[in-house]
């Protein structure tokens, strides 16, 4: 666990660093601030389509040699944003960053490999608070390296901090991961028009509703993660170094529930229980976010907004997990992936727009009401009507 813990921490924080700048950066270049959430959809975009193949093959050559091939493509795909001469390139960075991105589902079902039922939705919680983690100190580091005067940011030193983390998370898991899934419960490897076929991006219908949450979910919360800087530099006058701090909090927030305290919250209220919990915290932050006027409400609305997000991720991904067969876990946790990352999608697709066209805390509004069907999902769900063993 401490392996796969510390590996997926690095990763994410290569990941991270780009994080408070890259909007600057895509406006630097003349985008406006819908291409530029466009731009951010890429990303998104390229996780998609890759979480549930990256699932799937692992299910069939095993959860390593899956992880240290993303964790390559994610280290040059830094390389090339950090050279990249145009908006084009810049997107098609983004969206070969979110291939390889696409190994967070990886990360849930090695875990899955190593826990029971008992266990498994602390040990989601713990490898949730190495993305945490990771997202609280890449973001941290991104934003002190580029520096606070948006003009002046080093872009350059950025990409290539996040390229050498990426690289240094590849080493790591070649020397010191070992395999989790035994040879005898995976899948036999039928070719990859097996592997791309319609039914990899299909979910069960007894998951459906569990991966429409992540959808939902995911939406609500990119149509304020992708704005955000923009806002808060418009609103607060918030430059790098700020927003990587509102993330380094964010991030703590995930370490702290993610880490230490969603296995004591799954035993008091259980997994169902706690995604609601998310969604409603999701939704109050984001209203206090869109109305805040000064930072001391800012600072209370990302307080809720970071503590609906740090629940909602182990919780959700457990309850796939426990109906899922071990065979299968790869595959599904791809599915809900997926889902997540449709999300980031269609969040930031819609977040610029809002945001030019009518008032600049739209976005957040929007999430908040949007947030509110996944109560309405997940008041409807029940384990026990899910089949124990989906193949």
């Amino acid at each position: 666990m401490t392996i796969i813990f510390l590996v997926t921490f690095i990763g994410l924080m290569g990941f991270g660093i780009i994080l408070p700048l890259f909007p600057f950066y895509a406006e630097r270049m003349g985008a406006s601030p819908e291409i530029i959430t466009l731009t951010m959809a890429a990303f998104s975009l390229g996780q998609f389509v890759a979480a549930p193949l990256w699932g799937r093959l692992s299910d069939s050559i095993g959860r390593k040699p899956v992880l240290i091939l993303t964790l390559l493509g994610s280290a040059l795909s830094y390389v090339v944003l950090a050279y990249a001469p145009n908006l084009t390139v810049v997107i098609l960075s983004r969206m070969l960053s979110g291939l390889m991105a696409g190994n967070v589902s990886i990360a849930f079902a090695y875990v899955t490999d190593i826990t029971d039922d008992s266990n498994r939705a602390a040990g989601l919680g713990k490898v949730s608070a190495a993305l945490g983690l990771g997202f609280m100190t890449g973001p941290a580091i991104g934003g002190l390296l580029a520096g606070n005067n948006v003009e002046n940011a080093n872009y350059l030193l950025t990409a290539w901090a996040a390229a050498g983390i990426n690289f240094l998370a590849m080493v790591a898991a070649i020397v010191f991961l070992k395999e989790s899934l035994d040879a005898k419960k995976r899948k036999p490897f039928e070719g990859f028009s097996k592997i791309v076929e319609l039914a990899t991006f299909t979910p069960a219908k007894s998951i459906l509703p569990l991966v429409s949450c992540g959808l939902i979910f995911y939406t609500a919360m990119s149509l304020m993660e992708s704005i955000f800087p923009l806002w808060a530099n418009k609103i607060f006058s918030y430059g790098p170094s700020h927003i990587g701090g509102v993330f380094f909090m964010l991030g703590s927030l995930g370490v702290i529930i993610q880490g230490g305290l969603i296995g004591r919250l799954t035993n008091l209220f259980g997994e169902k229980k706690l995604v609601q919990l998310a969604a409603i915290s999701l939704m109050a932050g984001l209203i206090l976010i869109g109305s805040a006027t000064f930072a001391f409400s800012l600072w209370i609305g990302l307080f809720f907004f970071g503590c609906g997000t740090a629940m909602f991720n182990p919780s959700l991904s457990s309850l796939i997990s426990k109906s899922a067969n071990p065979t299968a876990r790869g595959l599904y946790l791809g599915h809900y992936q997926a889902a997540c990352s449709m999300g980031r999608i269609v969040g930031p697709s819609f977040s610029g727009v809002l945001y030019s066209n009518f008032h600049p805390p739209t976005p957040f509004y929007a999430g908040a009401i949007i947030a509110i069907l996944v109560l309405i999902l997940i008041a409807n769900f029940s384990l026990r009507k899910m089949p124990k063993i989906i193949e």
